[in-house]
């Protein structure tokens, strides 16, 4: 299984993000996330079959408590792929680095780059620089989701395998 650790979106931060990408789709082309994948990554996994030492590693940072993010303003870019950018402040930042590390010690090869919060909203961009912003929106992250990355019809479809209460 390809497994990644996230939060989901609540409604608000959800329709922030899609107005975006639809405001991307009028003005060019691109392979587009999907709404139901819009997702903020704490952590990629990778391919594993431990299936039951991710979600122990997880389960271990329940009740840590809630965090607060919002969505909202230009977008950014790596490359031909342009992302929203998510900003929760140290709690948001503190949260990832407990997965991250939570991960590493359970013994998965978790990357040690700084990360970025961000949101993917297209792939391999054709247009010109797109004046998009993202409408302000916020939410209080209550839960950590495993998702499992299955790609079908040459499509990506991310699953919620577990989840667990901050």
């Amino acid at each position: 299984m390809r497994l990644f650790a996230a939060i989901r979106f609540s409604p608000a931060v959800e329709e922030a993000l899609w107005a975006a990408v639809g405001d991307l789709r009028r003005r060019g082309a691109g392979t587009f996330t999907r709404r139901e994948n819009l997702h903020l990554t704490l952590a990629f996994i990778g391919e594993t079959d431990r299936l039951a030492e991710v979600k122990a590693a997880l389960a271990a940072l329940a009740g840590s408590g809630p965090v607060s993010l919002e969505a909202g303003g230009p977008l950014g870019r790596f490359g031909d792929l342009w992302w929203a950018g998510i900003r929760g402040g140290p709690a948001l930042e503190a949260l990832a680095g407990a997965v991250q590390n939570t991960l590493r010690a359970a013994g998965f090869p978790i990357e040690r780059r700084v990360w970025k919060p961000h949101v993917t909203l297209v792939r391999r961009w054709r247009g010109p620089v797109p004046e998009t912003q993202v409408s302000p929106a916020a939410m209080t992250a209550e839960r950590i989701s495993l998702m499992r990355s299955d790609r079908v019809d040459g499509r990506l479809i991310y699953t919620e395998v577990f989840s667990v209460r901050l």
